[in-house]
């Protein structure tokens, strides 16, 4: 023996890398020895669920914000081009009040309204009366109101003509008694050919400014002379536009001479005593009032010649009128007419509106914010004074091409939000945008939902998730989708028989979600007293444990629980739960998982639906011609 044992040890260190190969290859056939002598205990549990009647309920999920219904800016009604409306007169809406539609929020003054209003109202009729006349020719009022207008306008330019003369007249006489009367006296031999400007203690400290004070004096006495001439002749035969042309341009003369002797005496001049100095103010207010009478005269003039030429036009204007107006019509001018008057009436209708707008209404009820509008202000046409929000608030979410499609207008919601995780309400599908917008080759809809009751802790741009309910099916059968298994294009269940012989009479609760098991005292002593404290079912149903015998245990009682595989028909379905319309009958027991525990180590699957023909249980489920699952070995109460 100690030599066999020397021998396999010298074996070893000289053949190691054998010696390792044979030595993995005893211990995998003395562990495969052992496990044919001591093979370990399987155990399989079950987690069953009710098949039982409700409501399937399909829906679409997605995310948005909450925003107003709608939401508008508040201007005055109006049409047509930018205007100025009035100011604002009174302001009768604070940020954040509700109103109703219709309710002023402001008022304007309305003037420049009103007097647009009123001249629109006068060219209309106006233009009325324009059109009928030319419809219906002239009466014999018309006829002589239009002579008479002729004859008055005549009389109007003889009238200005005799107010030319007279103005002439003035205006000559106030520039002479202001060179002759009111300044010579400042000139020493004003009428000769060298007149000079001269005050006694008096120096004048601008030689060219008094040179030309004396050069002016000296011609405006030919000037005077001259004009004196032609106003003693005048008529009202006398082209009085040159006449008073003429007149204008010598007062401008006179009036450069008087300027010229105002600024000598004001700042070009040094009394020698204070005597001295007083002529000096003395006869600059003597001057700088001749130059103010000359600029009044020569406004006085230049007015009176404007209205000269305005009576020769408005005299040729009644001779042109009286002479079209006896003209029959013609069919453009009846055409013109009635532009003209549709037109007028168009500027009324506008004006109308304007001067209406000048009380600025909410269009609808809703709540005021950002107001602008305030006391004194200036409004425009195109100003917006306020925004109106709806009270009322809706969730805008987007969804892609696919949900869309499932989704239609009046679609039940529910609605939560993220920052309210108490509060839940309840909707409907109100408008599906029918344009899609293509975003990086991706297709989505605006959809909009309408809250069945608003709530005032919701505020406009929450974050709001939804699932919006396209179909349901009510009080139909259901089962949970992971109870299903789906072998060759066919869908089954495994069903627990629970009408077996071997099965002791009892009574259990198998409802999912239950949490308590309501056993009758006949049943319940056939189960130790911790038999389903330690096998309560999830919330997808009740679990139960199979062993592979059917032997008594101090536990528990080992009994036959067949299971069978069945074929069913499904009708809707969602993310859970499946809807059946054939194969189940509601109440029976379906397996939704299947737990295998070999030794210390525990499987867990899905129900899991095979084509094995073998009889018996071992992890799979056995065939059979009525298509029973094997007779499985069902432990209640075993650990």
């Amino acid at each position: 023996m100690k030599n066999f044992t020397k021998k396999i040890i010298i074996f070893t260190k000289l053949h190691k890398f054998w010696s390792a190969i044979i030595s993995i290859a005893i211990i995998f056939v003395l562990y495969f020895l052992y496990t044919i002598i001591f093979p370990a205990s399987t155990t399989v549990q079950y987690t069953f669920s009710r098949v039982k009647k409700g409501d399937l309920v399909i829906s679409v999920a997605g995310s948005g914000q909450v925003s107003t219904l709608s939401k508008v800016s508040i201007k005055p009604n109006t049409t047509g081009q930018t205007q100025t409306l009035g100011q604002i007169i009174s302001v009768k809406v604070q940020n954040g009040d509700s109103v109703k539609a219709g309710q002023i929020v402001a008022i304007l003054d309305g003037k420049n309204a009103l007097q647009t209003l009123n001249q629109a109202k006068a060219s209309v009729t106006s233009a009325q009366a324009s059109y009928d006349k030319l419809v219906n020719g002239l009466t014999d009022f018309q006829l002589l109101s239009l002579n008479n207008a002729l004859t008055s306008a005549q009389i109007s330019l003889d009238n200005t003509k005799q107010n030319i003369l007279i103005k002439l007249k003035n205006a000559y006489t106030l520039a002479a008694n202001s060179v002759y009367l009111n300044t010579d006296q400042f000139i020493i031999d004003s009428s000769s050919n060298n007149p000079n400007i001269f005050v006694e203690g008096v120096n004048f400290t601008d030689q060219q400014l008094q040179n030309n004070v004396n050069q002016g004096r000296y011609n405006i006495g030919s000037i005077l002379d001259n004009w004196k001439k032609i106003i003693d002749s005048q008529s009202t035969s006398d082209n009085l536009v040159l006449n008073l042309n003429t007149a204008i341009s010598n007062l401008n003369v006179i009036r450069s001479y008087f300027d010229d002797m105002t600024m000598l005496f004001g700042v070009n001049s040094v009394g020698l005593d204070l005597a001295s100095q007083s002529a000096i103010d003395s006869d600059k207010n003597l001057s700088a009032s001749a130059r103010s009478a000359m600029d009044s005269s020569i406004s006085d003039l230049t007015s009176v010649l404007q209205s000269y030429n305005s009576a020769i036009f408005s005299l040729q204007q009644a001779k042109d009128n009286l002479a079209i107006q006896q003209k029959p019509p013609l069919a453009d001018d009846l055409a013109v007419s009635q532009a003209n008057l549709d037109n007028a009436k168009a500027n009324l209708s506008n004006a109308q509106t304007a001067y209406d707008s000048r009380i600025i209404t909410a269009p609808f009820d809703g709540q005021i914010g950002g107001l602008t509008a305030s006391i004194g202000q200036q409004v425009s046409s195109s100003d917006s004074l306020a925004t109106l929000i709806t009270a009322e608030k809706v969730v805008n979410v987007t969804l892609n091409e696919v949900d869309a499609a499932k989704v239609s207008a009046g679609n039940p919601v529910n609605i939560t939000f993220d920052s309210l995780p108490n509060v839940s309400l309840t909707g409907s599908v109100s408008y599906i945008d029918p344009l899609g917008t293509v975003t990086q080759g991706v297709v989505s809809y605006s959809v909009q939902i309408k809250m069945d009751s608003q709530n005032d802790q919701i505020k406009t741009g929450m974050t709001a998730t939804v699932s919006i309910v396209t179909t349901t099916h009510a009080n139909t059968l259901i089962i949970p989708n992971s109870a299903i298994t789906t072998t060759g294009g066919k869908k089954y269940v495994l069903v627990a028989d629970t009408s077996s012989s071997t099965m002791p009479n009892f009574s259990g609760n198998f409802n999912n979600g239950s949490s308590t098991d309501a056993f009758s005292t006949s049943s319940r002593r056939y189960f130790a007293s911790s038999t389903f404290a330690s096998s309560v079912g999830t919330s997808t149903g009740r679990q139960f444990r199979n062993s592979a015998s059917s032997s008594r245990s101090s536990q528990g009682i080992t009994m036959q629980f067949p299971v069978t595989q069945v074929e069913i028909t499904t009708g809707l379905s969602n993310n859970t739960t499946t809807e059946v319309l054939s194969g189940l009958n509601e109440g029976q027991l379906v397996v939704t998982k299947k737990t295998t525990v070999s030794g210390t180590t525990t499987k867990t699957t899905a129900s899991t639906a095979t084509t094995n023909t073998r009889g018996g249980f071992g992890g799979g489920f056995g065939g059979g011609a009525a298509g029973a699952v094997g007779g499985l070995g069902r432990t209640l109460g075993g650990n």
